[in-house]
């Protein structure tokens, strides 16, 4: 190897070791938690890993997800275990920043090809370009979660590189390569479904630049006039000899290939929305302008946005915390001038294909993010990375070639060479060339000097620190999580108000055969109403619930407060109620009932709060239940207002819900049970005062109801007293 070569693949190495750092350091801790999107990938790869049978070609849940992240995160649990580590976030992430890491060396070698078709790009083009994706923050941040956005800026360079370099060369397995990179895309994310159609365009725009310089080589042979190589944009570069030119016919083959391989392994998917089209479109059109979830929003206020991303103050930024440090631009100011200036010289030189294929890439790979909702978004439109990496190189290339100029100038073909042959000149322009060289080295080494301190100053310093993270990554949910896993399979174990299938739980206790009985305490609370021999635990999610806290000091006077999570501000996020054994439960029904209404359940009794209410308030109605077998139905529960003296019955106010809205349905209700199940009934403003019935029952939606009969159980009475 040449001192050249070792000297271009030392600055390689040194890059990627920058950008593994940068990935890599802290990543067990930097992000904290488990964030919803990441567990429900990490979920689907478990069972990818685990269940033999189960190779889905698309994830039905969470709207709809792409399967290649949760394919590449079963193969890192399968490593990390055999290497005595746990699946987890930490695997997860892991997988991302290799895909972070991946992307640099696309960037570079998609650079690298690049300056085959342009003489004015130097060697240095392509390390300036994955220096740049190397150190930018928007590319680390999420390099470091365990999701899809960090592959599509890999695929779109990967896929453009391989197409360039098909077309120069006419390598069938550069096309095929490319192909296959397209297909991988349609796996990857909805965000990256653009770039299939991206590289269709740059193929067009080779293809057009082809045609018209074979057309201005025949004028000039109709002339005998030569084209100037320094004011030409070459399809193919000028230093590449005729007789190595790739024939037409091998480059239309080439393109046929890529079409045919990208075409056969979609496939499969494609198959797959033909039984299921509603899964094609469904997270687009949750999300997208005009629907009703992104009614605020409009096309033109989302360019904007954007636009103003890249714009180098504080407030134009993503300002979700899970995405960014609240508000923060895309680019460090020391990208961020670069990138502008690298974008007025790919729209100057737009007649060139792999210019024109910058600034469609970046318009392209910007889309989704313009036409959905909450923009800027920063990982939807994250695949821009790539071509604003390459953007920012752009200019600062420019610089080590005038740097240059007085050292070496052109070499063959016109090319700049990072590394020229040794010539012969005087030492005057020796002298020049050097300090023009080392000018250039040194505005580059402070250019990337400080955007590496702005990406290190800016995550692992300011946003890594955020309060905001213990909620944007549902560190409390995870802590929970872990902590009921690592409980005995025979301990009762309560949790409100989140449901026991919530991604980032499911993930933590995904190998526990007991799950914890979940319900929203906010509405109904479960017991065990016997005396028991061991003890039961309740875990409360007080930031969401305030009621539990209220509540289960009543039903157990003695339980005692046994474990504390606390969030990054001090605050309890949640707490472990213990229900001592041998304890009775109290807080009794005010009214009492007893009636068997059938299916096992059973209603103790109840209590309306307040016991007078007037028109214009809410009425809340607690219902005691009593579960003497487990109920086989899934029962609605209605509560009317009645006047006894109308002989229709007809309903003057009332709800009609599922126990608990729905989390503690009665078909997990479990036997010896007793259910404290509060309703809210409004009662119409207009409501004259006096004497009213209560009636209660359960049906299903098949018009089967509790009690038999066409009418519910009779309560007592409820005296509406005068309105204030």
């Amino acid at each position: 190897m040449d001192k050249r070569r070792l000297w271009i693949f030392t600055a390689i190495v040194g890059i990627l070791g920058v950008a593994a750092v940068l990935r890599f350091w802290q990543i067990n801790t930097i992000p904290p938690g488990f964030h919803f999107d990441e567990a429900f990938e990490g979920l689907e790869a478990w069972r990818i890993l685990t269940e033999p049978g189960y190779r889905p070609v698309f994830l039905s849940g969470n709207f709809g997800v792409p399967p290649l992240n949760a394919y590449a995160n079963a193969l890192t649990f399968a490593v990390f275990q055999l290497a005595g580590g746990d699946a987890g976030p930490t695997a997860m992430r892991v997988t991302a920043a290799i895909f972070g890491l991946l992307g640099v060396l696309a960037v570079y070698l998609l650079g690298d090809e690049m300056r085959r078709y342009d003489w004015r790009l130097t060697r240095a083009f392509p390390l300036l370009a994955a220096g740049a994706l190397a150190v930018m923050r928007w590319h680390v941040h999420f390099s470091r979660i365990g999701i899809e956005p960090v592959i599509v800026p890999l695929e779109w360079a990967a896929a453009s590189w391989l197409l360039l370099r098909g077309w120069r060369t006419g390598s069938l397995w550069s096309f095929a390569g490319c192909g296959a990179m397209l297909a991988a895309s349609m796996y990857t994310y909805q965000g990256a479904w653009v770039i299939p159609i991206l590289v269709a365009v740059t193929a067009g725009l080779l293809g057009w630049s082809w045609r018209r310089e074979r057309k201005e080589t025949r004028e000039n042979r109709e002339t005998g006039r030569a084209s100037a190589p320094e004011t030409t944009q070459h399809a193919l570069p000028p230093t590449f000899h005729a007789s190595r030119f790739t024939p037409h016919l091998s480059r239309s083959t080439g393109l046929i290939l890529a079409a045919a391989v990208a075409v056969l392994l979609v496939v499969p998917l494609a198959l797959f929305f033909l039984r299921n089209p509603d899964l094609l479109l469904l997270r687009a059109g949750q999300i997208a302008l005009g629907s009703e979830a992104a009614a605020q929003g409009t096309f033109v206020q989302n360019l904007w946005a954007t636009i103003k991303m890249f714009v180098p103050v504080q407030g134009t930024g993503d300002l979700d915390p899970r995405r960014n440090l609240p508000g923060a631009p895309v680019l460090s100011l020391w990208l961020a001038v670069p990138f502008w200036i690298g974008l007025g010289m790919a729209l100057w030189r737009m007649r060139g294909p792999i210019y024109a294929m910058l600034v469609v890439g970046l318009a392209g790979l910007l889309l989704p993010g313009v036409v959905s909702e909450y923009a800027p978004h920063f990982h939807r439109v994250l695949g821009a990375a790539a071509p604003v990496a390459l953007l920012i190189a752009l200019p600062l290339d420019w610089v080590w070639g005038k740097g240059k100029q007085g050292n070496a100038g052109k070499e063959e073909g016109g090319e700049v060479r990072l590394f020229p042959k040794s010539r012969t000149s005087g030492q005057e322009t020796q002298l020049r060339g050097k300090k023009g060289l080392v000018a250039a080295g040194a505005i580059l080494a402070l250019v990337f000097g400080l955007a590496l301190f702005a990406t290190v100053r800016d995550y692992f310093v300011r946003w890594a620190v955020l309060p905001d993270l213990y909620y944007a990554f549902d560190e409390g949910l995870w802590q929970v999580g872990q902590w009921v896993a690592a409980q005995p399979e025979d301990a009762p174990l309560y949790l409100t108000p989140r449901d026991a299938h919530h991604a980032t739980l499911a993930f933590a206790w995904r190998e526990r055969t007991e799950l914890p009985v979940a319900f929203d305490g906010r509405s109904i609370f479960p017991l065990s109403a016997a005396v028991l021999d061991s003890a039961e635990q309740y875990v409360a999610i007080e930031h969401e619930d305030f009621r539990t806290r209220l509540l289960l000091p009543g039903v157990f006077p003695d339980a005692m407060v046994t474990k504390q999570f606390y969030d990054r501000s001090g605050q309890v996020y949640a707490q472990v109620y213990t229900r001592p054994a041998g304890e009775e439960p109290q807080l009794l029904p005010g009214v009492t009932v007893d009636e068997t209404l059938g299916d096992g359940i059973r209603l103790l009794g109840y209590d309306i709060i307040p016991p007078s209410p007037r028109p214009g308030e809410i009425m809340y109605l607690r219902l005691q239940w009593l579960v003497d077998l487990p109920p086989a139905g899934d029962w609605t529960i209605f509560t009317h207002l009645v006047d006894p003296d109308d002989p229709s019955r007809a309903v003057l106010a009332g709800s009609d819900s599922r126990p608990g809205r729905g989390s503690l349905p009665t078909n997990r209700w479990q036997a010896g049970w007793r259910v404290i199940d509060e309703y809210q009934v409004s009662l119409p403003g207009d409501l004259l005062q006096g004497d009213y019935r209560l009636e209660i029952g359960l049906y299903k939606p098949s018009g089967e109801r509790l009690p038999d009969g066409p009418d519910g159980l009779m309560l007592g009475g409820v005296t509406i007293t005068e309105a204030q």
